[in-house]
């Protein structure tokens, strides 16, 4: 028997329908997973089955009783529990504390007893710390219980929050990107705690945009498209599917537009010419890299396509719209955004007001929700989001710009050197934010003075010399190239 069934469920938001009769049901220990490109409606299709959205019409069934609309403390009594895309931890409170706080409608203390502080409330605390300390320990936090949840980092924050959903003893599980910007380590921890929670019994429900983790753990898919049902099935039919290679999987589909296209682009500076005919391609959902050595030309071309600087020759299409002759405003109006070398934040102003001034040219609602999905991926900042953006780190500065480059929305995201001059743990933060990015679909031209760094979170790949693209093709071959890895990557 199915624990969780979802029949020909809809919603629409002022018109548009943003699920569309939407079934599927999942049996006890399995593990179901919904993907999908952004805007699909996997988060929107979570929100009505916990309760927090009302669905138009279509049914919600948990161990076979009917669910639909029941508010979220309800369900979770009932047995389903969630977390979210974005964190939702208690910060301040200790690991313990946050589990603790999951095992509320587990206790069996009233109001009067707590007042009269009755022997039976100090059992009960005893008893609900001991289980939090041992879902703490099934999840490797054990030796963080008595931590700061704020102090943690984000593969551990991840963990926490599924721990907490754990303590309120679910049937089923809903894991909204519970691998968002975690590295492959902490994917890894991910993985392995998802099969222990499915071994348990439970049933997960898991939408996820790191294709690798949904495969390698998946018994079945579902993938949504514009809010309706495109496929579902194992994950080697779900592989094999035409539509959803093409659509889904980022794999370059033939036909497909891209997202960038660079034609014969000629530039500089004065009668210095930079770029020399460079032409290359950006697909949507890709990383692609630009390496090179110093003085190559990669800024030169980054500037030029945001628009800062001229170009003399050459075309530069996006969206399947000539933008060459735009300025540079008008072309981060159109989804384009760059988080420049060597940072340029705003120091005089705080973290918040650097991120609300990425967001100057939108007027959609969803601005203030882009900003916490933000400080969700970089914890460090929400903490100092008041404090002037001149006082922060090297490191934390990267940070800030990337986000305010991503509160602009952007199709495409120039990213240009951000690990330059930061320390080796740095770097391996920032280049997991930008593998986090790729995971959530954001299409990325990334140039990157780490090029092994680059290429191994990328697409594919160009070498540019001296204004020329000299090597193109797919990462895995140019870090394998001889050539490449003797000029660019440091080996012999």
């Amino acid at each position: 028997m199915s624990v969780l069934e979802v029949s020909d469920i809809g919603i629409s938001f002022g018109g548009v329908k943003a699920i569309d009769g939407v079934g599927f049901a999942v049996e006890p220990g399995e593990i179901f997973s919904i993907i999908g490109p952004n805007g699909a409606g996997k988060t929107t299709l979570f929100n009505v089955i916990s309760g927090m959205y009302t669905a138009s019409h279509g049914r919600v069934l948990l161990a076979g009783e009917d669910v639909t609309g029941l508010p979220p403390d309800v369900l979770a009594a009932r047995g389903l529990s969630r977390t979210f895309q974005n964190l939702q931890i208690f910060h301040r409170m200790t690991a313990a504390e946050n589990v603790m706080v999951g095992r509320h409608l587990q206790e069996n203390c009233s109001l009067l007893a707590d007042l009269l502080r009755l022997p039976s409330v100090n059992r009960q605390n005893r008893a609900t710390r001991a289980a939090a300390l041992a879902l703490l320990d099934q999840v490797g936090l054990r030796d963080c219980a008595d931590i700061a949840a704020g102090a943690l980092s984000y593969g551990a924050s991840k963990r926490l929050e599924i721990a907490r959903a754990l303590a309120a003893e679910p049937r089923v599980l809903l894991l909204d990107e519970p691998a968002a910007g975690c590295n492959s380590v902490e994917t890894e921890d991910i993985d392995r705690l998802i099969g222990r929670v499915a071994d348990r019994g439970i049933a997960v429900v898991l939408v996820e945009h790191d294709m690798k983790l949904v495969m390698k753990i998946s018994h079945r898919i579902l993938v949504l498209e514009q809010g309706r049902m495109l496929v579902e099935g194992s994950p080697q039919q779900v592989r094999d599917n035409p539509l959803v290679l093409e659509a889904y999987l980022g794999h370059h589909a033939r036909g497909r537009r891209p997202v960038l296209e660079v034609i014969d682009l000629h530039g500089g500076y004065g009668r210095i010419e930079v770029l020399k005919g460079i032409n290359l391609k950006v697909s949507a959902g890709e990383v692609v890299a630009l390496i090179g050595s110093n003085g190559a030309g990669k800024t030169t071309l980054l500037r030029a396509l945001s628009g800062v600087q001229p170009i003399s020759a050459g075309q530069i299409q996006f969206m399947g719209e000539r933008i060459d002759k735009l300025p540079s405003h008008q072309r981060v109006a159109r989804g384009m955004t760059q988080s420049p070398e060597g940072r340029q934040i705003f120091g005089p102003l705080s973290v918040d007001d650097n991120l609300r001034l990425g967001a100057y040219l939108r007027r959609d609602d969803d601005i203030e929700a882009d900003r916490e999905r933000i400080y969700a991926m970089f914890p460090v900042l929400k903490d100092k989001r008041q404090q002037p953006a001149g006082g922060l780190s090297g490191g934390q500065q990267q940070m800030l710009a990337i986000g305010r480059a991503l509160m602009g929305k952007p199709k495409l995201l120039l990213l240009d050197e951000p690990s330059l001059g930061l320390s080796p743990i740095l770097v391996d933060q920032i280049l997991a934010a930008v593998t986090a990015l790729r995971q959530a679909g954001i299409t990325i031209l990334l140039v990157e003075q780490n090029a092994a760094a680059a290429l191994e979170i990328a697409d594919r790949g160009y070498v540019i010399e001296t204004g020329r693209i000299v090597h193109a093709g797919p990462a895995s071959d140019l870090l394998s190239d001889p050539k490449v890895k003797s000029a660019y990557l440091g080996f012999d």
